[in-house]
């Protein structure tokens, strides 16, 4: 029964349409595999787990809001590096974008 509803709740998910209205907020934590700063707008991809352990992407418009920290100092996107383990948080309705990027070191 449980994983029925599931379904049905990710088909309602997946089918309803997204729109400027329908901000999702999501965070993940991770490694980061790419950086591009020579990009309109810059770009950030992190490697994380789902709850089940399966690889879980998220690749982020890095803009000129999105807060990014290292030792809680303010940095720039480009004194983060690939390899890095980061938190992010973003959110999500007609793009995917990055609001804060804490890096671990």
């Amino acid at each position: 029964m449980f994983r029925r509803t599931v379904m049905i709740f990710m088909l309602f998910i997946i089918a309803s349409p997204l729109s400027a209205e329908n901000v999702v907020k999501r965070w993940a934590s991770g490694e980061v595999i790419a950086i591009n700063t020579e990009a309109a707008p810059n770009t950030i991809v992190v490697k994380s787990k789902t709850w089940k352990g399966q690889d879980f992407i998220v690749g982020a418009a890095v803009e000129a809001g999105t807060v990014i920290m290292i030792n809680n100092k303010p940095v720039q996107l480009k004194d983060v590096h690939t390899g890095d383990r980061v938190d992010i948080t973003y959110e999500r309705n007609l793009r995917v974008i990055a609001k804060t990027i804490k890096v671990k070191r």
